[in-house]
Parts: C-alpha cells; sequence; structure tokens
C-alpha cells in the first residue's frame, strides 16, 4: 500500500506539469516558403487573484520563440516588413484538483465506524492556457497556431515559458533538415 502512495506522490508532479500542444496549419499553406518573422506583443488575460508583468512575459516569449524559429531556419527581422507575425494569447487561472481516493488508497482503520469514509485529496494550483498564433503579414490570417495548458504553480522564472514555447514549436516545419528522397517501388 505505501508503494501505491509513493508512486502517487512521485508521478503526480510529472504528470500534472506535463506540457502537451497541439498545432495545426491552414490547408494548402507550406510554411517553408516563408523565410522572415516577427514577434508582436499579444493578448494576456487573467483572473483578479493572479499578477502577471506582461512586458516580462513578451520579453521571454520572444527570445524562446526567436530562438526557435531561428534553429528551423527562419530569419528574425524587428520591423514590419517580416512575412511572418508571431502572437500569443496567454489566459491564466486559479484551478482546484479534487481525486476522491477509493478502497485501496484510504488509509487502515481500527474502527469499524471509519470504515465507510471517504477520502479525499486537493489542491488548488494556476494554471495557463497558451495559444501560439503566426499569421501571414501580408494577407493578414492565420496560417499556423499551437495551443495548450501548463501547470503555472511550478513555474521557475523564464523555465515554464521556455518549455512552453519549445512545446508549441516541436512540429513547426524545419527549413534546415533535408527532405527524404521518395523511394521508388520496384515493378
Amino acid at each position: 500500500m505505501k508503494l501505491k502512495w509513493l508512486f502517487f506522490f512521485l508521478l503526480a508532479p510529472i504528470i500534472v506539469s506535463a506540457q502537451s500542444f497541439t498545432s495545426s496549419t491552414q490547408s494548402g499553406v507550406d510554411l517553408k516558403a516563408y523565410n522572415t518573422f516577427t514577434v508582436v506583443k499579444g493578448d494576456i488575460v487573467v483572473g483578479e487573484e493572479n499578477t502577471i508583468d506582461k512586458e516580462a512575459f513578451y520579453t521571454k516569449f520572444k527570445e524562446a520563440t526567436i530562438r526557435e524559429l531561428s534553429l528551423r531556419g527562419y530569419q528574425f527581422i524587428d520591423d514590419s516588413t517580416a512575412q511572418l507575425r508571431v502572437s500569443y494569447v496567454l489566459e491564466t487561472s486559479v484551478r482546484m484538483d479534487v481525486v476522491q481516493l477509493g478502497p485501496m488508497g484510504q488509509m487502515p482503520t481500527t474502527n469499524a465506524a471509519d470504515v465507510s469514509n471517504a477520502q479525499s485529496w486537493s489542491r488548488e494550483f494556476r494554471q495557463g492556457s497558451l495559444i501560439v498564433m503566426i499569421d501571414d503579414a501580408q494577407k493578414k490570417i492565420t496560417i499556423w497556431s499551437a495551443e495548450g495548458a501548463v501547470d503555472a504553480t511550478r513555474a521557475r522564472g523564464g523555465d515554464l515559458i521556455d518549455m512552453a514555447v519549445r512545446n508549441a514549436f516541436k512540429k513547426f516545419p524545419d527549413k534546415t533538415k533535408k527532405e527524404k528522397p521518395q523511394k521508388k517501388m520496384k515493378r
């Protein structure tokens, strides 16, 4: 029984802090055809109980985005002549996790009256939802986006932003990689 509790407390923070992002590209758009990008300030929505330094977030987001897209062969330009405009929407809120522990998770009892008492585990945490959007600057339409949610309670300065941006761009096309030639089938 102690092994199950140990497993729960060691694995739960890893599962909860995991970041998964889903991305989508507009149909018919070849992202590798673009060469330059810029990063613009996005929107931040916070609840009453939260405060975020919007300038510091923008600075960290911009640094992380420049790093990720530069590694993929795109060039950063800090003006309106860039082909792509990268922006974001960040929403933070306080959430409450409540887990009802079943018979295997209950503490041993010495009194028969305590056997039917329900036990629960709860925690309050701050969740951030991040949407990264890339617009075609000339056409003014969104051609790529990625969205995901992260547990912001365990934030360590800019590390959370860096990891979120890295995960958001994980499936973004890399211009530096050569495409594998397709094998011809023998007849």
